[in-house]
């Protein structure tokens, strides 16, 4: 049960820092629209949390105000980090493709 109620305290996590901010919005949004298929959804994520990890880092060195530096990929904490991020997309991506393949298939069957 405890295994459970972490798995839920993950996605409440990822989906909270993907829905808090509408640059994550973007990405997701744009993953949906790209994708074609449920069987694209784990991988476009993947390459959601790659964006949000780039453009977190690229971010601050294009304004000016830090120095580029690689993301701490050795450490534990950014690899929970990021699985946490990927959930919130695959929750956000998921919901954003489920209304793309509602209104475009109601939009087919019209004509």
């Amino acid at each position: 049960m405890e295994f459970v109620d972490q798995a839920i305290a993950y996605m409440r996590d990822g989906f909270g820092i993907v829905n808090g901010d509408w640059r994550n919005l973007v990405i997701a949004l744009i993953a949906a629209i790209f994708m074609s298929s449920w069987k694209q959804w784990a991988p476009f994520a993947v390459l959601a949390v790659v964006a949000h990890i780039a453009i977190e880092k690229l971010a601050p060195v294009l304004a000016g105000d830090d120095a580029f530096s690689l993301p701490p990929i050795m450490e534990q904490d950014f690899w929970v980090r990021a699985g946490v991020l990927a959930l919130g997309y695959m929750i956000t991506i998921g919901v954003f493709y489920l209304i793309k393949s509602l209104i475009f298939r109601k939009s087919a069957a019209a004509h």
